[in-house]
C-alpha cells in the first residue's frame, strides 16, 4: 500500500527545518572534534589525527558560516 501526503511549508518554516538541521550538524561536529582531540573518537574524514582534526573545524567553520548567512549567529551561548 502506497499513500502519499503532500504539505505545503511556507518559506519560513522551511528556512527554520533547514537551519536547525544545520545547527544540529555543528553541534555533533563539535562533539565529534572533542572527542577526536582526546582520542576516544573515531576517524571522521581522514585517518591521520592531525588531518581529520583540521578537517571537522573547516566543515564547522563552514556551516557556521552558511548559517550566518541565513541570520543565525551560532556561538557557544546559542544551541539547539
Amino acid at each position: 500500500m502506497n499513500k502519499k501526503i503532500t504539505v505545503e511549508l511556507d518559506w519560513d518554516t522551511i528556512d527554520h527545518i533547514t537551519t536547525s538541521s544545520m545547527k544540529s550538524v555543528v553541534e555533533s561536529l563539535e562533539a565529534d572534534l572533542e572527542k577526536r582531540k582526546d582520542d576516544t573518537g573515531m576517524a571522521i574524514f581522514e585517518k591521520n589525527k592531525k588531518k581529520d582534526i583540521a578537517l571537522i573545524e573547516k566543515h564547522i567553520e563552514a556551516f557556521k558560516l552558511v548559517l550566518k548567512y541565513y541570520g543565525e549567529d551560532i556561538d557557544e551561548s546559542q544551541r539547539v
